[in-house]
Parts: structure tokens; C-alpha cells; sequence
């Protein structure tokens, strides 16, 4: 599971990140996670389906450390303007 900055949740011991909704992701699955900086394993222990008008400027910020607007527009750069099926998944450090 590749993050491409150091945000700060990186540095809880529970975090959420926002992936595209493909199938890919069960709870209990341990993944990988890298950074430019860090490597380290999570285990996914929740899954909630959410599209970019349920994000709020408090999961934005505590997810991303932008703004609801900026993580759209990231969300956007990434799959696309007409692509809104996503999981907000809640990972565990291991």
C-alpha cells in the first residue's frame, strides 16, 4: 500500500485512507505499507463504502492534511472527474 507523502496520520497507531472501491481490500488483510521514508504492516480492521460528497473537511484533514476541496480535486487527478466508488478503509498498525 503505497502513500506518496509522510502525512501525519502515518504516525497513529490507527489511521483511514480513501482507496478506489475494486474488491481489492477484506478486513483482517495485512498489507505492506510504504513511504518515501517508512515501511511498515497494517492490518485493515474496517471497510466503509463513502463517495466524494460524504467526505467532510475533518476526515480531509485528519486523512489527507488538506482541505475537503483539495482531496477531491486529488481524488479526481487519480481516477478521474466521473469516478466516485470508493472505501474509506481503517488500518491498524501491527
Amino acid at each position: 500500500m503505497k502513500f506518496t507523502s509522510e502525512y501525519s496520520k502515518l504516525k497513529k497507531q490507527e489511521f483511514t485512507t480513501i482507496r478506489k472501491n475494486n474488491g481489492y481490500y477484506h478486513i483482517g488483510d495485512v498489507f505492506l505499507v510504504r513511504t518515501p521514508e517508512q515501511r511498515f504492516a497494517v492490518q485493515v480492521v474496517g471497510i466503509k463504502p463513502i463517495n466524494k460528497s460524504e467526505i467532510t473537511d475533518e476526515l480531509a484533514l485528519d486523512d489527507a492534511d488538506c482541505t475537503v476541496n483539495d482531496l477531491r480535486n486529488k481524488l479526481e487527478t487519480w481516477y478521474g472527474k466521473q469516478y466516485d466508488d470508493f472505501i474509506l478503509l481503517r488500518l491498524v498498525r501491527k
